[in-house]
């Protein structure tokens, strides 16, 4: 009986390990559609291709659009900023605009 046990766990530990190799091994494979990892595209955007959001400013570098984004969260106005071809541009939802626009232009 233990002679078996001694035997049947390393058995089964290396076919465990095997199937997790071959299981990582096509889950970031780089065969066409063979990868379930999320590829991320890292061009910058067209600024009119966010859907409902409205630009608010255009910066030049991401600190600046996170500096911009923080100020609006403070006030309760939702905000995000995405790389596009202009620069780091910050956008809200089209019914907090004004308000955005007064509290980013008064500072």
């Amino acid at each position: 009986m233990f002679a078996e046990d001694y035997f049947l766990f390393p058995v089964v530990a290396i076919a465990l390990a095997g199937v997790m190799v071959l299981l990582c091994r096509w889950a970031f494979s780089k065969a066409k559609g063979g990868s379930l990892v999320r590829r991320v595209d890292h061009t910058p955007a067209e600024p009119d291709t966010f859907g409902l959001l409205t630009d608010i400013r255009t910066v030049p570098t991401y600190n600046e659009a996170r500096v911009l984004v923080a100020r609006l969260k403070t006030f309760g106005i939702k905000a995000t900023a995405a790389r596009t071809t202009n620069g780091w541009t910050v956008y809200v939802w089209p019914h907090d605009e004004p308000a955005a626009r007064g509290l980013l232009d008064a500072s």
